[in-house]
């Protein structure tokens, strides 16, 4: 009996020898990825952040759609020169001679402040027997300066004065001439405006009982005999010494 309870004792030692050890712990996942960790510092900072936005500029861009076109056509022609004037005279003549007498053609002169088309002329010497000029001045009234009676007044080139160079051309710019043009002993009817301009340009012309309603006259010397000027009515005639 002594002998038997050893070797059952032994033999229970070996039965547990051989069982597998019993485990708490969870088996091991069947990936051989390690199991990630969790870190407690921040982010990197993302590159956009890192740089600074631009400075504003104080000179605003256009946005390209609203950019002027380049535009490469040439600029306008500048307009035509305009002749000076003011208001309108009218002279009357029983005769005006015009020596060396050019038509120069339809331009443009400012009457009252408006453009109206007149003829320009140019000439050396004009001869005016029984000058009147007449001019309106304010409603109702006119300017009125006359030549005396039977007279002929000059517009001429002569140098005075003690000029050395005689004055230029003597310019005529006309609304209006109308009167018997004197040709070859003839007396032919006329009425030149800017719709029905002179046809021919001769250098020497005579006109009697005449009317030209004129815008300016530039250059030469004026010279009126016996000049008498006064203001009357619209209704006045005109009186000669």
């Amino acid at each position: 009996m002594m002998r038997t309870q050893p070797m059952a004792a032994v033999a229970m030692i070996a039965v547990l020898a051989l069982q597998p050890p019993s485990s708490t712990e969870p088996p091991l996942s069947s990936s051989s990825s390690p199991v990630p960790t969790t870190s407690s510092e921040p982010p990197p900072a993302s590159s956009s952040s890192a740089t600074p936005p631009p400075a504003s500029s104080s000179v605003p861009t256009l946005p390209p759609s609203t950019e002027p076109p380049s535009s490469s056509a040439p600029p306008p022609p500048a307009p035509a020169p305009v002749a000076e004037g003011g208001r309108s005279w009218t002279l009357t003549a029983s005769r005006l001679d015009l020596n060396f007498l050019n038509f120069v053609g339809v331009t443009d002169s400012v009457v009252n402040g408006q453009v109206v088309k007149v003829l320009k002329f140019t000439t050396e010497e004009m001869k005016i027997k029984d000058l009147v000029q007449t001019a309106d001045v304010q409603p109702g009234f006119k300017l009125v300066t006359a030549a005396r009676a039977g007279s002929t007044s000059t517009v001429d080139r002569k140098p005075v004065n003690g000029q050395e160079v005689p004055p230029p051309l003597i310019e005529l710019y006309t609304v209006q001439l109308k009167g018997n043009l004197n040709f070859l002993g003839l007396k032919i009817p006329v009425n030149y405006t800017a719709a029905s301009p002179p046809p021919l340009n001769v250098p020497f012309v005579t006109f009697t009982e005449v009317t030209v309603r004129n815008t300016d006259l530039k250059g030469g010397n004026l010279t009126i005999p016996g000049a008498r000027i006064s203001i009357v009515s619209d209704q006045a005639p005109v009186e000669r010494r």
